[in-house]
């Protein structure tokens, strides 16, 4: 498409040739192919304008940016804000109505990527699975293609140009929506048939500073993005899914919850290691549903689930079936099996509330110990650091405090950070290198413990010093305790 058409109806600024050729749009000059629109994003990390030449150098024929330009040589697009920029000119070039199509987005503190995945597994089992798409944090679906992801939600440029060069094209997107994504335009564009909310506690305060505009990065997603006729699902049991309910009075919502007042009214639960069960009432309707995915806060996970996919016509029985026979997410609550006699769970806990969760989870669930074995992230929120430490001690019976993605920092530093908030009285061992902490929790755990691994859940990496070094929590689980079992 020439430049000309693809900003005919687009606010900008157009230095050089109008009719130059565009064929993809791109911010990452690795990316980069000839005909390409490139995109100088002024990152948190990177600046995009310092990678210009070398997207020339691949093949780039034009510039976006916000900024005037800097090149005489080559057509220069300037426009106000580049995010939006790159979704609106990525739909016109792709030729993509987003309105068209079914669109499920889950955003929350925790519970997006359990929601996501259940739905997007109930959606393949009613449309097919070559038409249900899902996009998240352990990995984007497009059909039957499975491709990384960089991030919980990707940029809307990324997301239309799989659509738009899509042999198949999806009719259903179900997606994790992250605070981030909302607040960085990377749902431009996009509006949900279905919206949910499954809870908000502190995470992220390094990038929103503080719960007030957390919250209310979240509640754009209902404000902003949802259809004239969507149907918003929320957890009231979360105290700010009760606030945001009620400051969406005039929108079509159904609340879910233990609570009375919820109108997917969860009425009573039960868990155990092997499955969770829940019945639910709904109007004049009575459901029951069983799985085998563990602990409470996967009750409320699949009131959400179950009320968002009955939203989109999808039946009981379905969502009854893939209930039944799906099996745990990856890296959330996940067993690992070991021919031990206590239990292994890798869990991606990495918040405050989420660390008190699955720990009480385990505790009510575990006849001896619970070990837990946990860090924090580098570069990320601070303040929860100690809380975590609290928290663990508050719900786990021993404590190993090891390191998770220290990312720029030094792990002694966020350690000393989390064992601010444990009591001094507290049996604890401080074991900086994650493989060494697991290998002592392995060896520490008698019949009838439980050890939760918490922080990393689906995470093949650790990342140090801006390097990922490769690093499983399961695989390293599996591995070591053969080791261990060799060497009896």
């Amino acid at each position: 498409m020439k430049i000309s058409d693809l900003v005919h109806s687009y606010t900008c600024s157009v230095a050089g040739s109008r009719s130059v050729e565009i064929g993809a749009i791109h911010y990452d000059s690795r990316e980069v192919v000839p005909g390409t629109l490139f995109a100088a994003v002024q990152g948190f990390a990177a600046d995009g304008h310092v990678f210009i030449d070398k997207a020339i150098e691949k093949g780039a024929v034009a510039i976006l940016s916000e900024r005037e330009p800097l090149r005489t040589d080559i057509t220069w697009i300037t426009v106000t804000n580049i995010r939006a920029a790159m979704a609106d000119l990525s739909a016109t070039l792709y030729s993509i109505d987003p309105k068209s199509l079914t669109w499920i987005g889950i955003t929350g503190t925790n519970g997006k990527t359990t929601t996501a995945t259940l739905i997007d597994q109930i959606a393949a089992e009613h449309f097919g699975r070559s038409v249900c798409w899902q996009f998240g944090t352990i990995g984007n679906r497009l059909g039957n293609t499975i491709v990384e992801a960089a991030r919980t939600t990707p940029e809307a440029v990324d997301m239309l140009r799989f659509i738009g060069t899509a042999e198949l094209k999806p009719s259903v997107i179900t997606m994790e929506v992250s605070s981030h994504a909302l607040e960085l335009e990377r749902t431009r564009g996009f509006f949900y048939d279905v919206a949910a909310f499954t809870n908000l506690t502190q995470d992220h305060l390094d990038f929103h500073g503080d719960m007030e505009s957390y919250f209310l990065a979240k509640k754009k997603l209902f404000t902003e993005h949802l259809k004239q006729n969507g149907t918003a699902i929320i957890n009231i049991d979360d105290s700010y899914g009760k606030r945001l309910a009620t400051e969406l009075a005039d929108a079509n919502v159904i609340t879910v919850g233990k609570d009375a007042e919820a109108s997917f009214h969860i009425t009573t639960s039960h868990c155990s290691w092997d499955k969770t069960h829940l019945r639910v009432s709904f109007g004049e309707q009575r459901y029951l549903f069983e799985s085998k995915l563990v602990g409470h806060f996967n009750v409320s996970n699949m009131a959400v689930v179950a009320a968002a996919s009955l939203a989109v016509g999808i039946s009981f029985e379905t969502i009854d079936s893939v209930f039944r026979s799906v099996e745990p997410v990856n890296g959330r609550m996940d067993r690992v099996a070991l021919n031990a006699p206590f239990s292994v769970v890798v869990d991606y806990a990495h918040t405050p509330d989420a660390i008190k969760n699955t720990l009480f989870t385990a505790k009510k669930l575990t006849s001896g110990r619970v070990i837990c074995v946990f860090g924090a992230g580098g570069d990320r929120d601070t303040t929860k650091r100690p809380i975590m430490g609290e928290l663990a001690a508050k719900n786990a019976d021993y404590a190993i405090v090891t390191s998770d993605n220290p990312r720029s920092e030094e792990p002694s530093a966020i350690i000393a950070d989390i064992l601010a908030g444990i009591p001094t009285d507290f049996p604890i061992e401080v074991i900086e290198n994650r493989r060494d902490a697991i290998i002592h929790a392995l060896k520490f755990a008698r019949e009838g413990d439980s050890i939760i691994i918490a922080g990393k859940g689906h995470e093949t990496y650790q990342e140090i010093k801006g390097v990922k070094h490769h690093f499983d929590d399961r695989e390293t689980v599996i591995a070591e305790w053969q080791k261990i079992m060799e060497n009896k």
